[in-house]
């Protein structure tokens, strides 16, 4: 593994999960949160504990790259090989955990599936980075 290349995929990732997440819940998402709000923490609360989400955001960025970096397959393509990885792996994240929370959660199907379809494009647009990113040298 190339630790420089494994580093540039992983704030590349990183920075592709902060605007992600925050297109997702806070446009598209946001008005559903106001008209749940009773199931979420108050804001006040949230901002306190931001540390965790961005250690969170920094996890899967590091690890998506480097379960990318341990999989990767010279010549298969950079980007076009990322999105495929991005996908699988979106759906590794996303299609269990909406399931549990289907069966845990009061929350509505409609509300789960738009947490999967916006982490599954987050994931494959990360993806993509990381593919791009973690290239050989001269790709």
């Amino acid at each position: 593994m190339d630790t420089k290349r494994w580093l540039m995929a992983t704030v590349g990732a990183f920075g592709v999960i902060v605007v992600a997440d925050f297109l997702i819940h806070n446009v598209w998402l946001g008005e559903t949160y106001r008209q749940t709000a009773q199931w979420w923490l108050p804001a006040q609360e949230m901002q306190a504990r931001m540390g965790f989400m961005v250690g969170a955001q920094i996890a899967l960025a590091g690890l998506l790259a480097l379960v990318y970096a341990k999989g990767y397959e010279p010549g298969k393509g950079t980007a076009t090989q990322g999105f495929r990885f991005g996908v699988l792996m979106g759906l590794l994240l996303g299609l269990p955990q909406m399931l549990m929370q289907h069966f845990l959660y009061p929350y509505p199907l409609s509300l789960l599936l738009n947490w999967l379809l916006g982490g599954l494009v987050e994931v494959a647009v990360a993806g993509i980075i990381i593919g791009y990113l973690y290239k050989p040298a001269g790709r």
